[in-house]
């Protein structure tokens, strides 16, 4: 678990992380890519990673022996001949509750708990100020034009990315067909344009007004990082699933910018969640089905990295 969020991180330093050990009923309440705030303890426990290491064999010999392996003929080996090795400590912290730091009534996310909160119980979440300020803005008439220069203010112009980008905030709506199919309500925005024109202060933006969401950069980002990736335990030798990228911004939004110079091979491991909002994942002996409920938002530059007035628009695209 990263201990640090990016913006408390000093410069020039690397997020610092810690195992946090959950326990009985706790152990459901936090989920790949919350933020969550832990009570508990810490605790130091055995580092059981360097005990799977491969150490020597006992061997014991007699003397007079024509054994060749056996230096000195000094019968059976030193410590470093029987394997046994120093004990080595690493600080876990043992974690007795655990709550989501984001308690704002607007980071809710309906398309998972749309049968938990009614219109009621989401309305008694707000202050009588905050209510009486929500409908004095719904009685405005230009709200859809207000709310879009809302979108990175820093911004000078681009009104039709900022509509864009604010209707894909609000998403659409889930559905279900009678067959049980699940049709997604996420809008997936790409915005191609030339150098200098904002487009990552867009998706810097939507990163820091979002609660749920992950920015990587096309060029450095490979297929397991973005949909998730086996790894093997150090301390159990189990193989488990780490999350990636669009795991991570499950419910969220997942800015990814330089997707143009972004390899076509990783490109086409993103289309599953994009489509189907699922990742499908078969590696190692572990067979899963992983939710990455998200909309994606991309920035790339155009073919031969600018636009050209004398040609069309399908040229470069």
């Amino acid at each position: 678990i990263n201990a640090e969020y990016g913006a408390e991180i000093p410069s020039g330093s690397m997020p610092r992380t810690v195992d946090v050990i959950l326990r009985h009923d706790v152990v459901e309440k936090a989920k790949a890519g919350d933020k969550c705030i832990f009570s508990g303890c810490l605790i130091a426990i055995p580092d059981m990673s360097h005990y799977r290491m491969v150490g020597g064999t006992t061997q014991s010999v007699s003397k007079g022996s024509s054994n060749t392996n056996v230096k000195n003929d000094d019968g059976i080996k030193g410590l470093g001949g029987l394997g046994t090795k120093d004990i080595s400590y690493k600080l876990c912290f043992l974690a007795c509750t655990a709550q989501s730091s984001d308690t704002s009534p607007s980071y809710l996310s309906l398309s998972e708990d749309q049968q938990l909160n009614t219109e009621e119980d989401v309305a008694a979440q707000f202050t009588p100020e905050e209510r009486e300020e929500i409908e004095y803005i719904r009685t405005r008439s230009n709200l859809y034009q207000q709310m879009a220069k809302c979108i990175a203010p820093a911004v000078y112009g681009h009104e039709e990315v900022k509509r864009g980008i604010l209707l894909m905030l609000f998403g659409g709506v889930h559905k279900s067909t009678i067959e049980g199919i699940q049709l997604r309500g996420d809008i997936n925005v790409c915005v191609v344009g030339d150098p200098s024109t904002s487009k990552s202060q867009f998706l810097k933006w939507v990163v820091s007004f979002l609660p749920r969401a992950v920015y990587t950069s096309g060029k450095a980002s490979s297929a397991a990082g973005l949909t998730a990736t086996v790894v093997k335990d150090s301390e159990s030798g189990e193989f488990n699933i780490e999350a990636g990228a669009l795991m991570l911004a499950d419910n969220g939004i997942y800015c990814i910018g330089e997707f143009d110079n972004m390899d076509p091979k990783d490109q086409v491991a993103i289309h599953e969640a994009m489509e189907q909002q699922t990742i499908s994942i078969a590696k190692a002996g572990v067979k899963a089905n992983l939710h990455a409920r998200t909309a994606v938002l991309a920035a790339a530059n155009p073919i031969g990295g600018r636009y050209d007035k004398q040609k069309t628009l399908r040229v470069f695209i």
